[in-house]
């Protein structure tokens, strides 16, 4: 099945992706698959190991991050949305979130997390990732001012 598939982050502007990604579902008449990507260098690194959280309780805090992001939509019923959780592997989250683009994929859909003044005109280094390696069309769904 051909889909749209939105990154989540727990942002604000991931949440607004999710919201313009089912939006555009419905008017596709297709589904959404979202994806949290659990940034491993936490967890790898040699001093993650003293600080981070176990790798159970990152992934219970991520399901309920997409959880919640998904029951604050105010009308999704109607829209099918797949949920996924993931550890990035080496290559990083961006190319883990690419690993989740199927040939079907109709769209990737990601948030711009927004800094305000001169910094806002930039996009986030995922952002700027995605739109250079991305194998479908790619929206950006700008921060709210």
């Amino acid at each position: 099945m051909s889909e749209i598939v939105v990154g989540l982050d727990g942002s604000e502007g991931s949440q607004r992706a999710l919201e313009w990604a089912v939006d555009e579902a419905r008017l596709r008449s297709t589904g959404v698959r979202a994806v949290y990507v659990i940034d491993r260098r936490y967890l790898d690194s040699e001093l993650g190991v003293l600080v981070a959280q176990p790798a159970s309780e990152l992934e219970a805090e991520a399901h309920g991050i997409v959880d919640r992001a998904i029951e604050s939509l105010s009308a999704a019923d109607d829209v099918a949305i797949d949920k996924h959780v993931l550890h990035a592997k080496d290559h990083g989250v961006v190319g883990t979130l690419l690993d989740q683009i199927g040939a079907d994929a109709q769209l990737l859909v990601v948030g711009s997390r927004g800094h305000g003044g001169f910094a806002g005109l930039l996009l986030g280094s995922v952002s700027h990732q995605i739109l250079q390696h991305a194998p479908c069309p790619v929206v950006v769904v700008p921060y709210r001012r």
